[in-house]
């Protein structure tokens, strides 16, 4: 009985070294290398979704597309409208007028746009009963801009009011 037991013992412990499927590699890996050292490559297709390992389907071709922003005011009133990623100038207009006559405090006809833009960045300032608009390639420069001309025009200090980015967006062709 001890005889049997000590055996199976034995034959356990020899077998174990055979469950490594891959040797002392992760899933996916097998040894590689020579007696100084081990190394482990990849087995070409593990985990792919495909038979042959590859995505086959063809890339998507991207292009950029423009993006519009605008700002609409109201003369003499309060309404004001600002919007930013339209993807056509048309549209960006109509939605800046929309929030312009949404929000007008005199007459919704009054309201018109001030400034259209694409592909970067506009701000509205705000100061001595008047605004300006500017725009540029990045914010900071926008903001500037409205900035020194709002205070130029209005002889008072101004500030921002609103603004935003209109960057261009890569789209499946």
């Amino acid at each position: 009985m001890f005889l049997r037991h000590w055996l199976a013992a034995v034959l356990l412990y020899l077998s174990s070294n055979m469950v490594f499927a891959e040797g002392r590699c992760p899933p996916g890996m097998f040894e590689t290398g020579s007696r100084d050292y081990l190394a482990c490559a990849p087995i070409p297709g593990y985990g792919q979704g495909s038979d042959n390992g590859y995505d086959d389907s063809p890339p998507v071709p991207m292009v950029w597309a423009k993006r519009w922003g605008a700002f609409a005011g109201e003369s003499n009133g309060s309404g004001f409208g600002a919007v930013n990623g339209s993807g056509s100038e048309s549209a960006a207009k109509q939605a800046a007028l929309s929030q312009c006559q949404a929000t007008a405090s005199d007459s919704k006809n009054r309201c018109k746009v001030l400034l259209s833009f694409y592909n970067q960045c506009g701000a509205y300032a705000w100061g001595g009963g008047g605004g300006i608009t500017a725009s540029a390639v990045d914010l900071a420069t926008a903001k500037e801009r409205a900035l020194k001309s709002c205070s130029a025009a209005s002889g008072v200090t101004c500030k921002i009011y609103s603004s935003g980015c209109s960057y261009a967006e890569a789209v499946p062709e």
